[in-house]
């Protein structure tokens, strides 16, 4: 059975902090595990970024779309109240010339 002397020494040597030079292949292992997720998110942030600039460009074309199909319908009303407003002047010249004595 230990002694108390073989416990503090024990906890002496697991107390001190030291350095292992050496490369095993646990740190190789861990090392291109970090450079795969590194890889792996960048390109799945690139994939992202792609979409999102597809979406971009997609939204712009679609706005322009409903850009000129406004235009194009607020010229129409624009006719139509021009020409509305013409045969309101007519009829009013027209009431006007059947009221005089």
């Amino acid at each position: 059975m230990p002694t108390d002397s073989d416990f503090a020494s024990l906890s002496k040597q697991r107390g001190r902090l030291t350095f292992d030079p050496t490369i095993n292949a646990g740190h190789l292992l861990t090392f291109a595990g970090f450079l795969i997720s590194g890889f792996v998110a960048y390109s799945t942030l690139d994939k992202r970024v792609t979409v999102v600039e597809q979406r971009t460009v997609a939204a712009e074309v679609r706005i322009g779309e409903q850009d000129s199909r406004t235009n194009s319908t607020l010229a129409e009303i624009k006719r139509d109240v021009r020409d509305t407003s013409i045969a309101v002047n007519q009829l009013a010249r027209e009431l006007s010339k059947g009221s005089r004595p």
